[in-house]
This record gives structure tokens, C-alpha cells and sequence, in this order.
């Protein structure tokens, strides 16, 4: 890690939203809209296995027509589960998201327990902070507004 780089512990988000493998797609997304987040991570019997995003239920079910009732999470979930250990710098989850072509990385401590996600939104937030938000392209990715706007348009 460079001097001054935060790790992925600093920007991660905590807790995970996690399901279980059976969890239903409605009842996925029932979760994570009352959570206001972007994805759940997929466990069996504990151990995290794979990740459904918000684009995974619009592509996979919502775009086919297909009742989320009628479609469990294991059939949509997206696998191998990429992960990053929380100690590991910013640049390297950057690295492995470019690599991927992902924009989310599961956070998974020595034992592989589930501490977080971190999210290229999340890293943007990092860099707008560095930049003392002076920097528009940094602010729009990081979604910073001036007087701290919670909120866009598109509610």
C-alpha cells in the first residue's frame, strides 16, 4: 500500500446485506430496496457463494418476463464470488474490479467471513474526499453535491 492510500476497510460498506441460496428474487429485491442497496451477497449455509446486483434481477428476470417469484437467487447470481481481504489497498480493488469488469467486490477477512462490500462508488467517495471535492469529474462519480444533497432528480 502507498503512503496515504486508505484500505478497503476505510470506504468498504458494512453490514453485507447476505441471502440464502433459496431466497426467492422478489424477496431479494424486497430486501435490498428496504435497505437501499445495490446487491446481496449469496451464502450457503454461511459461507458467501455468489452476488446478485440490481442488474442481474433487471437483465435476468424483469427483462424476460419471468415472475421473480417464481426464480430463485442461485439461478441468477453471479459466480466466482471476486474477493478482497479488508486490509488490501484501494488501488488493488480497483485493479481486480478493472480486471473483472465489475464494479463491486465482496470484502472477506483470513477466515473468509463476510465484512463488507466495496463498491467503485465507494472509491470514487475516497477520491472526492482526497480532492477536498474540488474535483467535478471525482464528485459526480462519487454522486457529491455542494450543501450535501441527499438526494438526485431520479427518485
Amino acid at each position: 500500500m502507498t503512503q496515504g492510500e486508505p484500505a478497503v476497510a476505510k470506504v468498504m460498506s458494512k453490514p453485507v446485506m447476505a441471502v440464502e441460496l433459496n431466497t426467492t428474487s422478489k424477496d431479494c429485491a424486497k430486501a435490498m430496496a428496504k435497505r437501499g442497496v445495490s446487491c446481496a451477497v449469496i451464502t450457503q449455509r454461511g459461507s458467501a457463494i455468489g452476488i446478485v446486483t440490481e442488474r442481474d434481477l433487471v437483465v435476468k428476470v424483469l427483462s424476460e418476463g419471468i415472475d421473480p417469484k417464481n426464480v430463485l437467487v442461485r439461478d441468477i447470481m453471479s459466480t466466482p464470488l471476486i474477493t478482497v481481504p479488508p486490509d488490501a489497498p484501494l488501488t488493488a480493488a480497483a485493479e481486480l474490479m478493472a480486471q473483472y469488469r465489475i464494479r463491486r467486490l465482496v470484502v472477506v477477512d483470513k477466515e473468509g467471513a463476510l465484512v463488507g462490500v466495496v463498491t467503485t462508488g465507494d472509491i470514487a467517495r475516497s477520491l472526492a474526499e482526497k480532492h477536498g471535492y474540488r474535483e467535478a469529474t471525482f464528485n459526480a462519480m462519487a454522486r457529491y453535491a455542494e450543501g450535501g444533497a441527499e438526494a438526485g432528480p431520479y427518485q
